[in-house]
């Protein structure tokens, strides 16, 4: 019995997937409804907490970082950091934000200029120009990185040289069986926050297959966005990061987020040359004052009830909950790569780097977007749904197109790899609580990632059960990152 038990509690969170897995596939109906229910009821009634808890972690790293804590060394005074600073930072990008910046770089900013909140103004006017330039700053820069800084030094801060960095580490007093349903927990919700991001980029590329089949003259043979192009990217992708996962940390991961940075500096600088120069100039310094003269009333108004505040649910909240979503994941990658490097460091890297890199290509992509859409051609992006062909649209209008669009396949391609392959390594450390997991294990959760995929692609909801997953994802983490928050702070204490 006790070799019963021992495995029963070994393979939990094994099982739990699985079941969930059958589930979706014998009814998937049922399982997407209860999905998209769950998240419908949290941003219903929680949509206070959402705003509270992303400003909030905001106001804690800039605490920490202006504090004599920064001065601490994560793992000890005698650690040293394993990455260069600029393969740690490439990495900690690739896995934070990924192929999201390609769909949303020129999408955004051109989405709320066209269709701005309710209250802010006409659509297209300046006014509306320049919240929908402070809105994408708001929901892309220094909150969400914050999120991912507070999980991350939750746990690296709590972690012991050569134990596995875990959601549960920094509550090492807690008995085992609730630390292990800490991760547990967790686990189940990093999956739901990976299949939203995942889905969504086999919806992006699905979109660049058929803009590019256009730009080729290639139409008339079928080469469009729908389900057989997502799932056909989705097996390719599958087998990619598959390989890339049984290669390992050093030869896997750091290799596919040096070459994203890579190909991102490619398109950008591409971008920025041969696009609307000026345009893209003024964009930047447009970005950077709205922003800032934005910054305290989008931080702490979710607007009056009625279309306002079911706008700020519908894309601020829902943005800042696929962060949490994503924080385990990306905070126990982060803390993984950071060993050495103090906390003030840590936290300028984290949060301040990325946020302007984010700042720069959002005046990129988007600026010239808007450049496009003043200059009177219509590029086809009004809403959710039509976002995924925006940053294909927008280079079918500059020269070397099919170049330039085959090369923005490539980039989100390698995002999702870097992000499937981070997310089942650190799946694995999860449930085996192993530094270094075994390949199997690393597998098994690759597998269970697509499979769950595949589901969410093959439903009626599309891109709307994505975003449900997400938000599902996060409502117990949530939570989580405000007691992780609490142990940062009880930890340095003590010290």
């Amino acid at each position: 019995m006790g070799i019963i038990a021992s495995g029963i509690r070994r393979f939990l969170p094994h099982i739990l997937i699985g079941a969930f897995v059958l589930l979706g596939i014998l009814t998937p109906s049922l399982t997407i409804g209860a999905v998209q229910a769950a998240a419908t009821w949290f941003l219903r009634v929680f949509d206070w907490l959402t705003l509270l808890v992303a400003s909030g972690a905001l106001i804690f790293c800039a605490g920490l970082a202006f504090s004599p804590i920064g001065d601490t060394r994560i793992g000890g005074e005698k650690a040293r950091p394993e990455f260069r600073t600029v393969t740690w930072l490439a990495m900690l990008f690739a896995a934070g934000m990924g192929a999201g910046l390609v769909v949303w770089g020129a999408a955004e900013p051109l989405i709320h200029t066209l269709v701005p909140p309710p209250g802010v103004g006409e659509a297209g006017s300046d006014a509306a120009r320049r919240e929908a330039l402070a809105i994408t700053q708001f929901h892309w820069s220094v909150h969400a990185w914050s999120i991912y800084a507070v999980a991350a030094l939750a746990v690296a801060v709590g972690a012991i040289k050569g134990s596995a960095i875990l959601p549960s580490t920094p509550f090492q007093g807690a008995p085992t069986p609730v630390r292990r349903t800490i991760d547990w927990v967790t686990l189940i919700a990093v999956i739901f926050g990976l299949v939203a991001s995942l889905g969504q980029g086999a919806f992006q590329m699905g979109s660049g297959v058929s803009e590019l089949s256009q730009t080729l003259g290639l139409a008339k043979i079928q080469l469009g966005d729908g389900l057989g192009t997502q799932m056909a990217i989705l097996v390719l992708l599958t087998v990619a990061f598959m390989t890339s996962a049984a290669m390992g940390l050093r030869k896997g991961i750091a290799v596919l987020s040096n070459l994203n940075m890579v190909l991102s500096l490619m398109l950008a600088a591409f971008i920025l040359v041969v696009g609307p120069t000026g345009a893209i100039f003024h964009t930047f310094w447009e970005s950077l004052l709205a922003y800032g003269e934005a910054f305290w009333r989008l931080s702490t108004d979710i607007r009056p009830e009625g279309e306002g505040r079911a706008w700020t649910r519908g894309w601020s909240l829902t943005y800042f909950l696929w962060w949490v979503a994503w924080a385990p994941f990306v905070g126990v990658f982060v803390a993984r790569i950071s060993r050495g490097r103090r906390i003030r460091e840590f936290i300028l890297g984290v949060v301040l780097v990325p946020s302007f890199v984010t700042l720069v290509w959002f005046s990129i992509l988007g600026g010239a977007a808007l450049h496009f859409d003043s200059a009177g051609i219509d590029l086809g992006v009004t809403d959710f749904a039509t976002a995924q062909s925006a940053t294909y649209v927008v280079l079918a209008e500059l020269p070397l197109a099919a170049l330039s669009q085959l090369l923005t396949l490539l980039l989100v391609f390698v995002f999702l790899l870097t992000s499937a392959d981070s997310g089942a390594y650190v799946l694995a450390m999860f449930s085996s609580a192993k530094p270094d997991p075994e390949i199997a294990e690393r597998l098994y959760w690759g597998g269970v990632l697509a499979v769950l995929t595949g589901a969410a692609l093959l439903s009626e909801g599309g891109q709307s059960v994505t975003r449900a997953f997400a938000v599902t994802g996060a409502i117990p983490l949530t939570l989580l990152l405000v007691v992780q928050a609490g142990a940062v702070l009880r930890h340095h204490l003590k010290a």
